[in-house]
This record gives C-alpha cells, sequence and structure tokens, in this order.
C-alpha cells in the first residue's frame, strides 16, 4: 500500500495523539508501577519526574507518596522484560547470543536504552533450552532414536552454540510420546487391528527407539471407535450392513464397536431418507413404495426410521412446493410446474398462479419497454425546449439590434419564426408520445401489480 507523503504528517500526529491519551489515561487510573514498567519495556530510560510533571498536569489527583519508588520498580521490570524478551527471541532461533549486536543497534542508541546484560542473557539461555527441546520434540516424532542426540550435541559444538542436554532430552521424550500415540491413531483410523503393535515395537527395537505401548493404546482406542462410526456411515449408502463388517472385523482380529457401527448406521440411513423425501417432495409425487422396493439396487436399507424420515419430508418439501407463491415465480421464470402432486382442492388457484406468473413478465418486458421509450421521450423534450429557448433569444436578440439592415432583419425573422412554429409543433408531438409512453408504462405496471395480487 502506498502512503502519500501529504498523509505521513497526519499520521504521525495521530499516533502522537494516541500515545498521549494513553499516558493521559495512565496518570488518571494512577498506577505508576504501570507507568514505569511501560517506559522499560518500551526501552526508554527511567524518567520519573518527567512523567510526573505531566501527570500532576493531567491527573484529577497528585502522585502517591511512594509513587518515585513504585516507578522505577515497575521501569526496572520493565527494562528486565524487554531485554530478556531481545535474548528470549535470538535463543530460541538456535543463534548465539547477540548482545552486543543489540547494545549497539540504531533502535537502542535512538531510545537511550539503558542496557542490561543480565536479562538478555538470561533470555537467551531459556530461549536456547526452548530450541534444543524443539529439535529433540521434532527427532522423536519422527521416529528417531534418543541416540540422535549426539548428532545435534555434535552441530552445535562446529557452530559453537551452547547445546541443552537436558532440554533436548525432555523433547525428545515428549516426541517420541507423540510418535507412538501418532501411530495408534493410524492404525486404528485405517482399521488395522492392534496387534500391529507388535511389528511397530519390534522395529522400534531394531532401530534403538523407545517403546511407548501405553501412547500407542491410548490413541487406538480412543479412534477405533471413529473408525467403526465412519464405516458405518460410509456402509449405509454403500449396500453393506454390520454382520458383512463384523465377519471381516473377526477374521482380521480387529475389535469390534457394534453399537456405534449401527448408530452412525443408521443415522445416515434416516438422513438419506429424509433427504430422498425432500427431494421428491420437490414437484414429485409421493413414491416412498416404491423408493423402498428399489432400495437394494439403489445400494441402502429400510429401516424401521424410513417411512416417517421419508413422509414428513416430502410433506414439509410438497407443502412449499404447492404455493401460490411458488407457482407464481415458476411461471415468471417459465420452469415447469407439476400441479397434479399438490392437493385437487388448490390445483386451479396453482394453475392460475403460474399463468399469471408468465403474464407477469410479458406485461414486465412491456413496462420496461415503455420505460425506455419514455426516458427517450423526455431526453429528446428537453433537446427540444432548450432549442426553442435559444431561438427565442436570437428572435429578441435581433428585433434589439440596430445594425443590420432593415429588410434583412425582417426577412431573418420571419425564418427564424417558421422555425419556432415548426419547433412547437414538434415539441407538441413529442408531448403526446411521452404522455402516451407514461401511459402505457403506468398500465403494465397496474397490470403487473393486479396479476401478483389476484394469485390468492
Amino acid at each position: 500500500m502506498k502512503i502519500s507523503l501529504r498523509l505521513i504528517p497526519l499520521i504521525l500526529l495521530l499516533a502522537g495523539c494516541q500515545s498521549h491519551m494513553q499516558r493521559v489515561a495512565d496518570c488518571k487510573v494512577g498506577d505508576w508501577h504501570a507507568i514505569g514498567h511501560k517506559d522499560g519495556v518500551m526501552g526508554e530510560p527511567a524518567s520519573y519526574a518527567q512523567r510526573k510533571d505531566f501527570c500532576d498536569d493531567h491527573a484529577d489527583k497528585p502522585a502517591a507518596g511512594d509513587a518515585a519508588a513504585r516507578y522505577n520498580a515497575g521501569w526496572a521490570q520493565g527494562n528486565w522484560d524487554a531485554w530478556q524478551a531481545l535474548g528470549s527471541n535470538d535463543g530460541v532461533q538456535g543463534a548465539q547470543a547477540q548482545f552486543d549486536k543489540h547494545a549497539n543497534s540504531e533502535e537502542t542508541r535512538k531510545h537511550k536504552t539503558p542496557l542490561n546484560r543480565p536479562a538478555y542473557d538470561a533470555g537467551w539461555a531459556e530461549g536456547n533450552s526452548r530450541y534444543w527441546q524443539n529439535i529433540g520434540s521434532r527427532d522423536g516424532a519422527s521416529g528417531l532414536p534418543l541416540t540422535r542426540k549426539e548428532a545435534s550435541r555434535d552441530n552445535a559444538a562446529a557452530a559453537q552454540l551452547r547445546f541443552d542436554d537436558a532440554a533436548y532430552t525432555d523433547g525428545w521424550r515428549a516426541g517420541n510420546r507423540t510418535f507412538w500415540a501418532d501411530a495408534g491413531y493410524t492404525d486404528a483410523r485405517n482399521g488395522t487391528p492392534d496387534s500391529e503393535f507388535r511389528n511397530r515395537a519390534a522395529a522400534a527395537r531394531r532401530a534403538g527407539v523407545d517403546i511407548q505401548e501405553e501412547s500407542y493404546r491410548t490413541a487406538w482406542n480412543a479412534e477405533i471407535v471413529n473408525y467403526w462410526r465412519n464405516l458405518g456411515t460410509q456402509d449405509a449408502t454403500s449396500g453393506k450392513e454390520f454382520g458383512q463388517r463384523g465377519r471381516e472385523a473377526r477374521a482380521r482380529g480387529l475389535k469390534i464397536h457394534e453399537q456405534e457401527y449401527r448408530q452412525a448406521w443408521e443415522a445416515r440411513l434416516t438422513e438419506y431418507w429424509r433427504q430422498t423425501g425432500a427431494e421428491d417432495g420437490n414437484g414429485q409425487p409421493y413414491q416412498l413404495e416404491q423408493r423402498m422396493a428399489n432400495a437394494s439396487r439403489a445400494g441402502v436399507f429400510v429401516i424401521a426410521a424410513t417411512r416417517d424420515a421419508y413422509t414428513n419430508a416430502w410433506r414439509q418439501e410438497n407443502a412449499r412446493y404447492c404455493t401460490p407463491d411458488n407457482a407464481f415465480e415458476r411461471g415468471r421464470t417459465n420452469v415447469g410446474m407439476a400441479v397434479e402432486v399438490c392437493a385437487p382442492a388448490i390445483q386451479n388457484q396453482l394453475k392460475h398462479a403460474y399463468v399469471s406468473g408468465q403474464d407477469f413478465e410479458i406485461a414486465a418486458a412491456k413496462y420496461r419497454d415503455a420505460v425506455v421509450a419514455a426516458n427517450d421521450l423526455a431526453s429528446r423534450l428537453r433537446d427540444a425546449r432548450g432549442r426553442l429557448a435559444r431561438l427565442e433569444r436570437e428572435m429578441r436578440a435581433g428585433q434589439e439590434s440596430k445594425d443590420q439592415p432593415r429588410e434583412e432583419a425582417a426577412k431573418q425573422y420571419r425564418r427564424r419564426e417558421q422555425e419556432r412554429r415548426e419547433l412547437l409543433d414538434y415539441l407538441q408531438g413529442l408531448e403526446r408520445q411521452f404522455d402516451d409512453a407514461r401511459l402505457w408504462a403506468d398500465r403494465h405496471e397496474q397490470q403487473m401489480q393486479r396479476l401478483r395480487r389476484e394469485i390468492y
């Protein structure tokens, strides 16, 4: 985004106003520890006397007796926090300590920020520990053995970077648990029996990776329930049911969750029959018996909830379909209307509404044409009236002029008078046409309103 140079002073002024307003608000609160902490965090030198003078001018009450001590304590904490944050950011990125770089930075010189090496060093050590913890966690989650730590130690030595053995180990152990939890989750989600753990454990031993059976089985047991639910949902509309799935699972030694499968299977079938009823209700006859007879060919099943789910959805959608408003709109767009699926008592009304919708669109087209014609005539009228006004001004100016010979002036006047009479006749014709166009527009609009109103 480009900012105009003219806007920069305004932006700076607004930023300054915001800072000023915030400082006034801080003064009114009177929390001198917070005021000092903000100055410290922003890299400002401690300046209690300056802040006190400002607050004396803007606060409703004078500073408390311990304000100076509270300000200085807050500033010291803010200064510590600022330098600690710088060190932590460097450390967590795997960088060497860079206190001198920050101490000599333009920002530090600009604010005359008091230096605080102990705070920076403390932050860097904490960030460095988190860096090695993250590396360990990544290696552990990737299924690498703890001996991978030695490679990291060598890398740190080559980079002359502090290596935190304990932090790496803690991270690796957390990552190792994640590795086994992910394995359990993946096996369960794919429908793999938990006996697969033995194969995974054997492979882990060969690779020197710690085995976390509890993490694996906790994740597998939690996800296998979802596997059966997902399977039930899929099978419901693909012609499969629990009997077949149960036999397959027993043959593979897979733990079975029949209740969860059946609940998901029936829920999906209930939704299927509801959707089918709604689709049929939108202009199709009630055909539940036919749908149930063809269920096996469609890859679905008839269950106890089938009749109610289909019937209720069909009735609800049929009631929406069989309304004069819907028939009218379908007529407007010239989309067919299956009136025969509606109750006999309202079929004639729906037919009338449908035809009214078609007539409405015809009237709407004529109305639009009339409006276009009226607008065109109005424009021509304005032009003609402008020409008439100019002509009449010229005629008056010619009569008042003494420069032109009398005979020539009279001849020019007669010519202009003839043109004026022709313009008047032309204007009268245009006005009649304009009135007719407006009249037809009004008639078509009234017809549209009547057609819309009389569908009930």
